[in-house]
C-alpha cells in the first residue's frame, strides 16, 4: 500500500519530509513508516504566465508488512528533516504516550498560536487560488491532525473484491456528482477504484492540477479506496512552449512500480498539442504508464496508450512476459485498462493512431490470453461489447467498456445509426460509472450507474439520427 500527499510549495525554502503514524487502532497508531525517497516536484511553463509553474512537495510513503483484512488508521506527519523523523521515531519506541505528544508537538508548530475559533479559516487560507472550473477554495482544508483509514483486502488469489470504473472525470459539477454518488451508494461496499485516463484536465494550467488534488480531498474516496491509473491525451500537459510531458501524472501519483520510471521530451519542438490527435509514439516507459498487480481473484494490467505498443518496445515484451505469468487457478479474472479503446461505436476518435496500433498488436495478445474485460475511456459515453475477438462477436474475445462519461461532456454521437454487431449496450447522452462484482470464480456482476439530473442529456447534431434516453445495464 503507498500513500500519496503533498505538502509545502517546492520553491519554498524549508525543506520537508513526511512520514506516516499507522496501527490497527486509532489510539493506538505505534508504527512510523518514514518516506523511503526525497519528496518530489516538477516545475512546467503557464500559459499567459511569466513565471513557471512550480508543484508542491509529493511525498509517496509505501507501507509493508499488512495483515490482509485488516483495519489501519494512519496520520499524516512532516518535519523539516529525515532525522527529526528519525529521532521522533526513536522516542515512539521510548514512550508509550507518543501519540500525544506528536499531537501536541505538530498543534504547536501549526496553529502557531492561533485560537481554535479562526481554525476553519486557516485551513481555508491554506488552499491555493482556484481556476475555473472547479472551485476548491469552497471548502476548506483537511485537518492536519485527521486521522484516516483503510482496508487491506484479502491475499492474491482469495476474495471476490468489487471494483468502481471512472474514466474521464475532470473536475466539473458532473465529475462532483459521480464522486458524491459512488461515495454516497457505492463508499462502503468497493474495494478499489479503476480510473481510465484523463484525470485533471488541466489545459495546460497546472493549478488545475492542485484544485484536481483538492476535489479529490473534498469527496474523500481515495483516503480509504485504493485507486489505480491509466494515462490520458489530456494526461500529457505538454506546454506550449516546453517539451516536458506527463509531469504531474508521473509525479503525483505512485501506482505499483516494475521499475524506474523513464520520460524523455516531446521531440516535436514547441506548440499546442491537438488533443483529438494525440501524438503517438510518445517516450514513456516504465513508473505510472503501465504496470500490473494481482488484488484478490483478479490480475490487473494497466497500458498506457501513448508508450510504443509494437513488438520489440519495451511495454509489449513486459506485457507477453506479464500475461504469460499470468496463474488462472489462483487468480481467474484477467482485467486490462487502457485509454483509448480498441472498439469504439461512436463517431470521434475513429481515427487515432493507438487504437490502430492497439487492434494491430494488442488485441492478439488479449485474445489468445483469454483476458475477461477491458476497460477504456477517451470517449465521453458509454459503450459495453459483446466478446468480440477481431472485429467477430466470439466467445474467445473479451467484453470491453467504454467507461468515459465520468464529468466530462457526455456528447459522443454515434458513428452509425444501426449499431455494429459486436455492440451489447451504447449511450452517448448520461453521466455515470460502473461497478464490477466478483462473484466467484467464474461469475461477475457488472453495473452501469447512471448519475446527473434529469435533463442532463445532451443534443444530437446529426439529422435522422436519434439517441436512446438511456437505461440502466445490469450485465452477469
Amino acid at each position: 500500500m503507498t500513500i500519496s500527499f503533498s505538502s509545502n510549495e517546492a520553491d519554498d525554502d524549508e525543506n520537508v519530509h513526511g512520514a506516516i503514524w499507522i496501527g490497527t487502532k486509532p489510539n493506538e497508531m505505534n508504527r512510523l513508516v518514514i518516506e523511503q525517497e526525497d519528496p518530489l516536484y516538477y516545475t512546467s511553463a503557464q500559459p499567459g504566465h511569466v513565471k513557471d509553474y512550480t508543484s508542491p512537495l509529493q511525498h509517496h510513503i509505501t507501507v509493508t508488512d499488512l495483515k490482509p483484512q485488516t483495519t489501519y488508521y494512519y496520520r499524516i506527519i512532516t518535519r523539516k528533516t529525515v532525522g527529526e523523523l528519525k529521532e521522533l521515531s526513536n522516542t515512539l519506541k521510548e514512550i508509550k504516550v507518543a501519540e500525544n505528544i506528536l499531537k501536541e508537538q505538530e498543534k504547536a508548530e501549526f496553529y502557531n498560536g492561533t485560537k481554535a475559533s479562526n481554525r476553519r479559516e486557516l485551513f481555508l487560507r491554506q488552499r491555493r487560488l482556484a481556476p475555473p472550473p472547479y472551485d476548491s477554495t469552497q471548502c476548506a482544508c483537511p485537518d492536519p491532525d485527521k486521522v484516516r483509514f483503510f482496508r487491506t483486502f484479502s491475499r492474491a488469489g482469495h476474495g471476490n473484491p468489487v471494483f468502481g470504473v471512472i474514466g474521464d472525470i475532470g473536475q466539473f459539477p458532473h465529475s462532483e456528482e459521480t464522486l458524491e454518488h459512488l461515495k454516497k451508494h457505492f463508499g462502503d461496499k468497493i474495494d478499489s477504484i479503476i480510473l481510465a485516463g484523463d484525470l485533471a484536465y488541466p489545459e495546460l494550467d497546472h493549478r488545475r492540477w492542485d484544485t484536481f488534488m483538492d476535489f479529490l480531498d473534498d469527496y474523500p474516496l481515495v483516503e480509504y479506496i485504493p485507486m489505480h491509473i491509466t494515462p490520458g491525451n489530456h494526461d500529457i500537459d505538454k506546454p506550449e512552449n516546453g517539451t516536458n510531458i506527463f509531469s504531474a501524472y508521473e509525479v503525483r501519483f505512485r501506482m505499483p512500480r516494475i521499475r524506474e520510471v523513464e520520460l524523455g521530451l516531446y521531440e516535436g519542438g514547441y506548440g499546442k498539442l491537438d488533443m483529438n490527435k494525440p501524438p503517438y509514439p510518445l517516450p514513456y516507459e516504465y513508473g505510472n504508464a503501465y504496470y500490473a498487480f494481482q488484488y484478490g481473484k483478479t490480475h490487473q494490467i494497466y497500458l498506457n496508450s501513448y508508450s510504443r505498443l509494437d513488438p520489440g518496445s519495451k511495454q509489449y515484451e513486459w506485457l507477453v512476459q506479464e500475461l504469460e505469468s499470468v496463474n488462472r487457478h489462483q487468480t481467474p479474472w484477467l482485467l486490462v485498462t487502457f485509454h483509448v479503446p480498441i472498439y469504439n461505436t461512436f463517431e470521434v476518435h475513429q481515427h487515432d493512431e493507438q487504437m490502430f496500433k492497439m487492434r494491430e498488436h494488442i488485441e492478439p495478445l488479449l485474445v489468445s490470453h483469454k483476458v475477461n474485460v477491458v476497460f477504456n475511456g477517451h470517449i465521453h459515453a458509454y459503450q459495453r461489447t459483446k466478446p468480440v475477438a477481431f472485429g467477430n462477436v466470439s466467445d474467445t474475445g473479451p467484453i470491453h467498456i467504454v467507461m468515459g462519461a465520468g464529468g466530462r461532456n457526455a456528447d459522443a454521437t454515434f458513428l452509425n445509426e444501426e449499431p455494429e454487431e459486436w455492440v451489447a449496450v451504447r449511450d452517448g447522452t448520461i453521466y455515470g460509472y460502473g461497478v464490477l462484482e466478483i462473484c466467484n470464480n467464474s461469475h461477475a456482476r457488472w453495473d452501469w450507474v447512471h448519475t446527473g439530473q434529469k435533463g442532463d442529456y445532451n443534443k444530437v447534431y446529426h439529422q435522422n439520427i436519434s439517441l436512446p434516453a438511456g437505461g440502466t445495464d445490469h450485465a452477469y
